[in-house]
């Protein structure tokens, strides 16, 4: 099919103009604060991504032309062939209202440069198509109609586009970018997110993708100049941190940061994290996809995607939730059902995630976790404790008020409690919960809590116990290890990923060599033999991601000649020990040198393949002084 780029600057200059009367309305007034343009946002917390394209028609995901190395050519063919007759705008908002979901994100373009939406800069768009429809436009009316917000996703990187650069790998034998200029196609950017910033109503959110190629301060400016129109077009739009220029959000994506998204300072930053239902058990493994799947055997279980949302909320996020609709316009049953699972939940117990803040403790001694509204703590409680006892550390002040959300009735007696100068409220409950996956405790104040942080430090005896409850899991895209647990006692489960890093901070009075203990049990017969490390360095402040200073073989990339920062005189041993699984669980051998002051202990399984099978259950690790 023929691309139209000999007129798109032309036709982006003539819509420029039909839009004069638009932009000047735009621009008598200055584009509002960020904390006003994200009142919403904070507040929703919870949103649907919707990937769909001509792709969902080979149903192997959204980068199967990459992946299966389709040549321009022969993907093209997929356009006269996508008849989606099943689509229904209605249904799909009518899905997210009753999931709780307050927001859509839809991709406008992905990286195939197949527009799903009527633009007017080429015919390689949905309206050249058997079905023949604006499916953004039926979707930004239904929207209005049943009172959901609308963003766009919109992909840079452009695999059809002439003269977007570089040309796919696989097509360049094909193909020749000789008479590309890539200035034409930010025209033809440009002038796209003007029809999306103008035809299709307000618009909250602007997602952008795709920017690997294109970081040179000239492609920065080209994308900032693009990002400032459509704040002149549209100025109540939050954009996301995708173009390369930084944003309005961050977008951390298939992971939960352990600690939240902080910015350089330390303060907490707009974030929101972008997630699959798929697990990467599908087509081209290990790849959880967000186009659709039909190869897909393995989705994330409710109550699994329930906890997410309830994490992301206590570290003050957004959770966006993807459906990678099927190529007939209908969302799988497997999307369907896990939403309308989480919509029943989120009826009885949305006030404890709408509108919330981030949790005041940064960990918690039992498997649950925490929001704050104001004055109003909720204590999330993922596991019912037997005996009827659950402790808040570091709660300074004790609540007015405490009940069960949704069972008024139900009775919480709360005892605060002070010793050697620590303080925490015991909390004794019913004894049965109120829902099986997440029962929701209201604690009201007279003022907002003051929680002091907590720090953990070796006992009296000088043994160090790190139990998972208080872990920290240091993950990147496609994280697998989660936090579960079994009567009463958190461990980190469904541990397949080797870039899955859980990781404890604590404080060391004076330095040592400790014998170390994993209370671990194998998963599956595929651990047995496997290594595992497990290794100490000085805590690195505003930690996020995995510390790259130690290979996941065990080897150091400290370059030659240089030395970690030295807090006092490093005791005999070593700072890392490679143990072993066996059949009864994790032999260390060796003895782990510690530092004094504060220090982070993690535990690695470099053996392990992401979409293979789980390899141990990690209970905590326990550092006995020698």
């Amino acid at each position: 099919m023929r691309f139209r780029s000999t007129t798109a600057w032309l036709l982006a200059t003539v819509f420029a103009v039909s839009s004069l009367t638009f932009l000047a309305s735009a621009r008598a007034g200055d584009v509002p604060p960020l904390e006003e343009r994200a009142r919403w946002f904070h507040h929703d917390r919870f949103g649907m991504f919707i990937h769909w394209g001509i792709y969902s028609q080979i149903g192997k995901g959204e980068w199967v032309q990459l992946r299966a190395r389709i040549p321009k050519q022969e993907y093209i063919k997929l356009r006269p062939t996508f008849n989606p007759e099943g689509f229904d705008a209605a249904e799909w908002v009518a899905l997210a209202k009753r999931a709780g979901q307050k927001y859509i994100v839809i991709t406008t373009k992905h990286h195939d440069g197949f527009c799903m939406f009527d633009s007017k800069l080429t015919d390689y768009t949905i309206m050249n198509t058997p079905l023949s429809r604006d499916i953004c436009k039926e979707l930004a009316e239904e929207c209005k109609k049943q009172d959901m917000k609308l963003g766009f996703y919109y992909s840079i990187l452009d695999w059809h586009h002439p003269d977007y650069v570089p040309l796919p790998g696989w097509d360049r034998k094909d193909r020749s970018a000789k008479d590309a200029k890539f200035d034409r196609y930010v025209d033809y950017m440009k002038g796209q997110i003007r029809e999306l910033m103008t035809n299709y109503g307000p618009i909250v959110t602007l997602w952008f993708d795709g920017n690997w190629h294109h970081k040179n301060p000239a492609d920065k400016k080209a994308f900032k100049d693009i990002v400032d129109m459509a704040r002149e077009l549209q100025p109540n739009i939050l954009v996301n941190d995708r173009a390369g220029i930084g944003g309005d959000y961050k977008t951390p994506e298939q992971q939960i940061p352990a600690t939240g998204v902080l910015n350089d300072d330390g303060t907490l930053a707009m974030w929101e994290v972008c997630m699959t239902m798929t697990t990467g058990h599908g087509s081209f493994r290990p790849t959880a996809w967000w186009g659709y799947d039909k190869n897909e055997t393995k989705f994330k279980p409710v109550e699994e995607l329930l906890h997410k949302l309830v994490d992301v909320a206590s570290k003050g996020g957004n959770f966006l939730l993807n459906v990678g609709p099927e190529p007939t316009g209908r969302i799988r049953p497997e999307e369907t059902q896990r939403l309308e699972a989480v919509g029943r939940w989120m009826d009885q117990y949305s006030e404890s995630i709408y509108g919330t803040t981030a949790s005041p403790f940064r960990l918690l001694p039992f498997f649950g976790r925490a929001t704050q509204k104001g004055n109003r703590l909720y204590i999330h409680v993922f596991d019912w404790p037997e005996d009827g006892k659950l402790v808040l550390p570091g709660l300074r002040n004790a609540p007015a008020k405490a009940s069960i959300l949704g069972h008024p009735n139900a009775k919480v007696e709360t005892r605060h409690r002070v010793g050697s100068g620590d303080h925490d409220v015991l909390l004794t409950v019913p004894k049965q919960a109120s829902d099986p996956t997440d029962s929701v405790i209201v604690l009201d104040f007279d003022e907002p809590p003051m929680v002091e942080p907590l720090v953990l430090k070796p006992r009296a005896g000088g043994k160090l116990e790190l139990p998972a409850s208080y872990v920290e899991i240091r993950a990147r895209h496609g994280q697998a290890a989660k936090p579960m647990s079994e009567k009463g006692r958190t461990y980190v489960g469904n541990w397949s990923n080797p870039r899955d890093v859980p990781t404890w901070c604590f404080t060391m009075p004076k330095a040592g060599t400790y014998k170390v203990k994993l209370d671990a049990r194998v998963a599956s017969e595929a651990a047995v033999g496997q290594r595992v490390i497990v290794r100490v360095t000085p805590q690195k402040g505003n930690s996020q991601v995995i510390d790259a200073g130690v290979a996941l073989d065990g080897s150091s990339k400290t370059p030659a000649g240089k030395t970690q920062p030295d807090q006092q005189k490093t005791p005999a041993g070593k700072k890392q020990l490679v143990g072993k699984i066996t059949k009864n669980g994790v032999m260390m051998e060796g003895r782990l040198a510690v530092p004094a002051g504060k220090q982070e202990l993690s535990v690695q399984l470099p053996d392990a393949k992401m979409t293979g099978p789980p390899i141990i259950d990690l209970f905590g690790v326990t550092l006995i002084p020698e």
